[in-house]
């Protein structure tokens, strides 16, 4: 049976962190050579050495918030690989806690490494794309984009609110050059970032919304692994997904009861 992603080439950013690197084991038992982005190298050699030994990757260390650093990782994978058939974003920065103690300096950070960063490497992988006439964006967005009921991580929600609108302008630009652009909105997610968003929200005084019950806080009754929110990439970067773009893809236990 024929791999996914044979033959395919995927840059992931933020590759270090926990969706991040469960997206590139995902990748590589499919068949992908990934190259692996983040700040720290050490870290992103962690990841590739947790990769099946069969697998082909790139250890791209740079920082987002860097045009300069983001377009010479592209043209470093495109050099290697010949070709960029995917990018995943999922890039972010940690900064949590209440609304009126986040000084402007917290926000712009939030928002260069997460909205910025998207629309950074995106930006950097088009014109490869639309060369070779194909390609697949996807963004990691989250539930906050659309229900932002986390009080300690308002700047992300904000910023997850700007991917998803990325997202959808970017599915309607380039669709008709055979570039599909999708996101996905994870709710909580088990991972060592989750835990600090809990624990900054249990020190808000008074907090309401999604707090400390997240696994609950939903009709499946359990929170997700980072395996779920891979699988979602998986699946959008595929052909399975050929004639799926410009969605928010809600993985989040249907948490979010919207229409």
């Amino acid at each position: 049976m024929k791999a996914m992603l044979e033959g395919r080439i995927a840059w992931v950013t933020g590759a270090a962190g926990a969706i991040g690197a469960e997206i590139c084991r995902r990748f590589a038992v499919e068949g992908a050579r990934v190259a692996l982005s983040g700040r720290h190298e050490d870290a992103l050699r962690a990841v590739a050495d947790g990769l099946p030994a069969s697998a082909e990757a790139m250890l791209c260390p740079m920082d987002v918030t860097d045009r300069a650093q983001v377009d010479a990782t592209v043209a470093a994978v495109v050099e290697r690989f010949g070709t960029l058939d995917i990018l995943v974003n999922s890039t972010t920065n940690p900064i949590f806690g209440d609304f009126m103690d986040l000084g402007d300096d917290d926000w712009m950070a939030v928002m260069d490494a997460k909205a910025f960063g998207y629309m950074r490497a995106s930006r950097a992988v088009l014109p490869q794309m639309v060369a070779q006439g194909r390609g697949a964006i996807v963004n990691i967005s989250g539930r906050g984009g659309h229900q932002p009921n986390s009080p300690s991580h308002m700047a992300g929600c904000c910023a997850n609110g700007a991917v998803n609108t990325l997202t959808k302008g970017l599915a309607n630009i380039y669709g008709p050059k055979g570039i599909r652009v999708n996101a996905i909105a994870p709710g909580p997610v088990r991972s060592p970032r989750y835990d600090k968003i809990a624990a900054a929200n249990a020190a808000i005084a008074g907090a309401a919304g999604d707090c400390s019950g997240a696994p609950v806080a939903n009709p499946l009754g359990e929170m997700s692994e980072t395996g779920d929110i891979a699988d979602a990439a998986l699946y959008l970067a595929s052909d399975l997904a050929r004639f799926v773009t410009g969605i928010v893809l809600q993985a989040d236990g249907g948490g979010t009861a919207s229409l």
